[in-house]
């Protein structure tokens, strides 16, 4: 154990400590490939949760994440944090960076979310405004300090993992689309059309610079549409042979999981070939694995068959399962 490290053994802080060293310090040559990929490492330069304390793993530290969106650390804190403590977190994480060298790192951003009201601090280095991150060989923009939300989910790595393994020649149709990583991840596995539907104009925006990005500007379409009111439009756009819904779990007006996730699951069967993939994302603690999958069987009907759960994402370490990201995955048979 580096000496650093060793002499943070009984701060409160330690488990995010500890995460962020052996990031930071990992020799990346001495790992084979699939362990590279897999690994939260400051050296891939790719997108990845450093420490999860939000899984409720760690006691005293479930306020906090501590992402790092190449070439920058971001850290999260869900509760107020008086100006001493942060000060002294951010002092000890950055004594780890300047240890370690590693010329991978060049600014650490704080963003406090407390209810509504969410703000951002540049730490160290500058604001860097819109820029450019990679997973999994693709290409994505992300902004750390505009708005809550960074452009890209962390977690569901997973998920578009999964998909760009199944959507070769596959008519893929991504609901709540958001910035279309899912759509970015079917097109990079050899998709013959994506179907993006969100009704936010700006993440539909988004996702077209990241298709731009990529090179993915044929056989992709983005409807900014509100998908419970648009099952007539793809009806005409389907049928779809993959279907990803991973809605949010409250969006103002417009959905609320618990009441409105049943509503689209009716439908599905109008707008699926035979033998369809589907992944079915839920995202909220309150709704357990027992009471999602009731929910499916229910109203998506017996023809819906479940095939598995994903496991989640590198670093996403949970303490309650139940509580976690659920990502589905079935498949339609009449």
């Amino acid at each position: 154990m580096p000496d650093l490290l060793e002499s943070q053994s009984h701060n409160t802080f330690f488990p995010l400590l500890k995460a962020l060293s052996e990031s930071l310090n990992a020799n990346i040559e001495n790992l084979d490939a699939i362990d590279v990929e897999n690994a939260s490492l400051v050296n891939n330069k790719e997108l990845c949760r450093i420490f999860h304390g939000r899984g409720h793993a760690y006691e005293g530290l479930s306020h906090l994440n501590l992402d790092f969106y190449s070439p920058y650390l971001f850290l999260i804190s869900y509760t107020d944090i008086e100006s001493s403590v942060l000060e002294n977190l951010t002092q000890l994480i950055w004594q780890h960076v300047e240890k370690s060298n590693n010329q991978n790192i060049k600014g650490l951003i704080y963003q406090q979310r407390a209810g509504r009201d969410t703000h951002t601090q540049i730490i160290r280095g500058e604001d860097p405004k819109s820029f450019e991150i990679q997973e999994l060989g693709l290409k994505y923009q992300v902004e750390l300090t505009k708005s809550q939300n960074t452009g890209i989910f962390p977690d569901m790595k997973v998920g578009r993992s999964w998909l760009k393994t199944q959507a070769t020649d596959a008519k893929v149709l991504n609901l709540f689309s958001y910035t279309c990583g899912f759509s970015l991840a079917a097109m990079a596995g050899g998709a013959k059309q994506v179907v993006n539907m969100d009704m936010n104009k700006g993440v539909l925006r988004t996702g077209k610079i990241n298709h731009e990005l990529n090179g993915y500007t044929r056989n992709v379409s983005f409807y900014p549409h509100d998908i419970l009111k648009s099952f007539g439009k793809l009806k005409k756009l389907g049928p779809f042979d993959l279907v990803v819904v991973d809605p949010p779990s409250f969006q103002k007006g417009s959905f609320v999981l618990t009441k409105d996730y049943q509503k689209i699951l009716r439908r599905l069967p109008e707008i699926l070939t035979e033998n369809a993939q589907l992944l079915l994302c839920a995202n909220s603690p309150e709704l357990s694995l027992k009471a999602f999958k009731d929910l499916i069987s229910e109203h998506a009907g017996e023809n819906f068959n479940f095939k598995q759960r994903l496991k989640p994402a590198p670093n996403f370490v949970e303490l309650d399962d139940d509580r976690s990201l659920k990502a589905l995955v079935y498949q339609y048979k009449t």
